[in-house]
């Protein structure tokens, strides 16, 4: 343990030395995906300030008629960073400490998955020096500050030691000995795969099918270990948990999708071909960055290290040569596909989705770095700790030079956003925290002018009522009502999405609920009966297929934790 400590600190030390200019005051993280990262965490604490749990609708956005980041976009960067809210009262300095985290928490993750596979501790401290130093990652954190896409380097290593712990060819080194098999532990170190899996849908949907794709790959390159019943039991259950274990957040949005026209559903929304190319990777981009541009490199330790494949492949465990080939080809084949003569326009419209094919370079860095730091442990001589130390010393040297291609003349501020910017004609850039708007209802979206002007109050479409008594108060509000004539239609002061409950309760008392719909203008919406007198109470509660999403969610967490304390205290036991 002391040993693993040191290692530890020696990644910490390393975070700390690149993540120096993340603490610079004048660096701008509001450039590029940034000012949307700060707007929405300010908006879910705003949403958690009001008593709304999960805080799925920023009630303040979208000119005060609610806008839900949520319900569709990866929630894990939207909740874990308010932790940091103990410390500041400043967003951007919350944003900045959850960075910081990210990175120390890649390397480790890193390192634990080097370590697993290759046995070799100098193997494992250069790994997680030399993930932490990726030039794609620093890329995703210091120029694009794409934040979930940055939290997905977390969970990738993860995910893989997952798969190796139930593909490997070796009797884990704690059953050596054992005259009977221990499948609950095995089960147990097969669940890296759940977490891995569960990461990087709760940080990054789009990587997350990608790493899908990658697995099931995997999965038919060791097809022939399909014949255990055990990998096959290891296999479903980890599916099985990745899918409850998810499903507070997948199914409310796959719900969104079905029953609604949200536009980040709509084709040629998320998908933009002409974006696609323009964004693909040049092959001199991989071994030089210009100043102002992003940065693709693959980085010199890391090429210098594939060249020792010639001389590294004759000494390979053959416990873990099949994941080391299998590395060394999906990080070549991921960056052979983000260049620009691959014809990645022309798969079809759900691979798209990935916008970028340069974020196919996430992958080309885990695993090129795993194949790297291996080839280095395997050539070199007696490779030790300062062995790793002289290598990441070299690469930290290697990524000073992209200082240029940060921004230190920050004009903005989080007074800038708070609270949060109306949409206007004059909203510019920032869409008031709303990125394009692609988390509205279609409807909504193609009236956006219908939002720019409309009164944030309950409006009175067709028929006759007499409203008043109004208040509003986040995403709930109660108004009185009196002379319904003609089945009046309430537009409510809400954007549209499912959850939204409207109760009316009459002058004598009785109470009912009233559906509560999508109107013409992507708004919500109810119906009032001729001769209706009383008041009318709005609440967003999610509806019951949310709750018992949350429901599931909740028990598969619980029996799975339950699991491993029991299993591994009977193991305890049983040692004695």
């Amino acid at each position: 343990m002391k040993q693993k400590l040191k290692d530890y600190a020696i990644i910490l030390i390393f975070t700390i030395i690149v993540c120096i200019p993340l603490f610079n005051k004048d660096l701008d993280i509001y450039r590029d995906d940034g000012v949307q990262h700060i707007a929405r965490l300010m908006g879910t604490y705003q949403t958690i300030a009001e008593g709304e749990f999960p805080p799925v609708i920023m009630s303040n956005f979208c000119n005060g008629f609610g806008y839900s980041w949520n319900i569709f976009y990866s929630p894990l960067t939207a909740y874990l960073p308010l932790i940091f809210k103990i410390f500041t009262s400043s967003f951007e300095v919350i944003l900045k400490l959850f960075m910081f985290l990210l990175s120390i928490a890649s390397g480790i993750t890193m390192y634990e998955f080097v370590i697993k596979v290759t046995k070799n501790r100098g193997a494992g401290i250069l790994a997680g020096i030399l993930y932490i130093l990726a030039p794609y990652r620093l890329t995703d954190m210091y120029m694009r500050v794409a934040v979930s896409e940055l939290a997905s380097f977390v969970f990738l290593p993860i995910l893989f030691q997952g798969m190796y712990n139930i593909f490997k060819n070796e009797e884990d080194e704690h059953l050596v000995g054992e005259k009977t098999n221990n499948s609950s532990y095995i089960m147990r170190k097969s669940f890296m795969l759940t977490i891995g899996a569960v990461g990087l849908i709760l940080t990054h949907i789009i990587m997350a099918m990608y790493s899908a794709i990658i697995c099931a790959i995997y999965v038919l390159v060791n097809i022939k270990k399909l014949k255990n019943r055990q990998v096959i039991k290891m296999l479903i259950i980890n599916i099985l948990l990745i899918i409850l274990l998810t499903a507070f957040y997948t199914v409310p949005m796959l719900e969104h999708k079905l029953q609604t026209e949200y536009e980040v559903f709509q084709s040629g929304r998320m998908e933009r071909t002409s974006e696609l190319i323009r964004n693909k990777v040049d092959l001199l981009d991989l071994v030089f960055t210009k100043k102002g541009e992003l940065c693709f490199e693959i980085g010199l330790i890391t090429i210098v290290a594939l060249v020792l494949t010639v001389l590294a492949y004759k000494k390979i465990d053959k416990k873990y040569k099949n994941i080391y080939w299998f590395s060394l080809i999906a990080g070549i084949s991921c960056i052979v596909i983000s260049l620009r003569f691959f014809p990645f326009e022309r798969l079809p419209a759900i691979l798209k989705m990935i916008q970028f094919t340069f974020r196919l370079l996430e992958f080309s860095s885990f695993f090129l770095i795993f194949v790297a730091s291996t080839n280095y442990a395997l050539v070199i001589k007696d490779f030790r700790m300062r062995d790793a130390l002289v290598l990441g010393a070299i690469a930290l040297l290697m990524v000073i030079p992209l200082k240029k291609n940060l921004d230190f003349t920050k004009d903005w501020s989080e007074e800038k956003l708070w609270p949060a910017v109306s949409v206007s004609e004059n909203t510019g850039r920032v869409h008031a925290g709303c990125a394009t708007f692609e988390y509205l209802p279609s409807k909504a979206f193609n009236n956006l002018d219908y939002i720019k002007h409309r009164e944030n109050a309950a409006l009175v479409m067709s028929g006759s009522a007499n409203i008043y008594n109004e208040n509003k108060n986040g995403t709930s509000m109660t108004f009185e009502v009196s002379n319904v004539r003609d089945d009046a239609t309430i537009e409510l002061p809400y954007i549209y999405y499912i959850g939204y409950n409207a109760t009316f309760t009459s002058v004598e008392g009785n109470s009912e609920k009233i559906n509560v719909y999508e109107s013409e203008k992507g708004f919500a919406e109810i119906n009032l009966e001729s001769g209706m007198k009383g008041k009318i109470e709005i609440k967003y509660t999610g509806d019951s297929i949310t709750k018992i999403s949350y429901i599931i969610s909740l028990v598969a967490l619980a029996g799975a934790i339950l699991f491993v304390i029991f299993t591994k205290k009977k193991s305890t036991l049983k040692q004695y």
